[in-house]
């Protein structure tokens, strides 16, 4: 029997249930060769050591130098005691026929898991192709359970003596979504607490049935983190946290590494630091894979792109071309925070159901190991209202 789009997708409603959002799900598969898909895996592995090191030195500045690279100073101690490293993250590249563009990398809450590692290959499968997916998620498992080994040693316990807890906001549910499925590859026992009832003192942080936690895999961003307060008591929620991550009693997943790295400032150190030179070990990844990157528009020639340097979901983004700009997703909430501008690249067009879109190409890295593949298009500035196309092999 030939299934609609519809009929497809509602089979998978208990991993997928935002599919129909928008018509967000395509009902298709673009296909890519194996050695480009190679290829972008091995950008990713690439990439990922580079922002890693950079990560390390930003580590190192003062007070004002990471000010002044946007973090919020509530963080500052944080950021140079913890020494835990980061998990997951997703990067996002231009796939074009001059090379592989890191655009940017989500190192702190990587969403798109459900479809680079559930959906994908299903419907590759539905289409008889060959999804390129085939091995990720056994991947994204086997490293999740040694990542948990990582955390849980950060505070001297063995995961199979943690409290673990999956967390998201209650309203979200592709969020909700995406960490049940997380939640569903961990072989610890592990339950669900949404972060509205995560509770905190002095001691430590408690789960809705009151039961002390050890991990949270969060899919919440530290700068949020930063800013909730309690609705009661006005206490801000980070002034209880922050303590008791310094203190080791409780780890978060990702890990305060991963809000370094999730900063787009990173990326113009990574321009200060290696975009000049040839004979540095991470040069030839820095000029192969990286775009010139400034904390200044002074500092960057036209055409460029303005992002802020702890955006999301393409919100505030500007591209400036000699004869116009234009700004995408326009935020209020986002045209507070400091940008970077970054060399601009044509993202490839690709025509999908009558329609011209822009096609990106994402890469996930576990423990610094690429695994999934995935595909999104849309507008020029790929952000939330972007569609989910799936990729095959040619």
């Amino acid at each position: 029997m030939t299934l609609t789009r519809s009929q497809f997708y509602d089979q998978h409603r208990q991993h997928f249930s935002w599919y129909d959002t928008d018509e967000y799900a395509c009902f298709d598969v673009l296909p890519v060769p194996f050695e480009r898909i190679g290829a972008i895996r091995q950008a990713a592995e690439d990439v990922w050591r580079v922002l890693v090191q950079a990560g390390k030195l930003m580590k190192t500045f003062d007070d004002e130098t990471l000010l002044a690279y946007g973090y919020p100073l509530e963080t500052l101690d944080l950021i140079r005691n913890n020494d835990q490293p980061p998990f997951i993250a997703r990067c996002d590249f231009a796939v074009t026929d001059d090379g592989i563009s890191l655009l940017e990398c989500n190192a702190e809450v990587a969403t798109f898991v459900v479809e680079t590692f559930k959906m994908n290959d299903l419907v590759a499968e539905h289409f008889d192709k060959t999804g390129v997916n085939a091995s990720a998620e056994a991947i994204f498992r086997r490293e999740l359970n040694r990542y948990l080994g990582i955390a849980a040693a950060s505070i001297s316990k063995r995961p199979e003596d943690c409290r673990i807890v999956f967390a998201a906001l209650s309203q979200a549910s592709e969020d909700i979504g995406t960490v049940e499925y997380i939640r569903s590859l961990c072989d610890y026992d592990a339950h669900f607490c949404a972060i509205e009832f995560l509770e905190m003192d002095e001691d430590g942080v408690y789960d809705q049935t009151g039961e002390q936690v050890d991990l949270i895999y969060r899919l919440y961003p530290t700068e949020w983190m930063v800013e909730d307060c309690d609705p009661t008591s006005g206490v801000g929620l980070w002034e209880y946290l922050e303590p008791l991550v310094l203190a080791r009693k409780v780890a978060l997943i990702n890990p305060i590494s991963s809000f370094v790295l999730q900063n787009k400032a990173l990326l113009a150190l990574v321009t200060e630091k290696w975009g000049n030179q040839i004979d540095h070990p991470l040069s030839a990844i820095v000029h192969r894979h990286f775009l010139p990157t400034f904390m200044s528009p002074a500092a960057i020639s036209v055409p460029y792109v303005g992002k802020p340097t702890f955006g999301r979901e393409g919100r505030e983004v500007e591209i400036v071309k000699a004869a116009d700009t234009r700004l995408y997703n326009a935020s209020s909430e986002y045209a507070e925070l400091p940008k970077v501008y970054q060399k601009y690249v044509e993202l490839p067009m690709i025509n999908l159901e009558g329609k011209s879109l822009t096609l990106q190409l994402s890469c996930f890295v576990m423990n610094g190991i690429a695994t999934g593949v995935s595909a999104r298009v849309g507008d020029k500035v790929i952000g939330n209202l972007s569609k989910f196309l799936p990729v095959c092999y040619v």
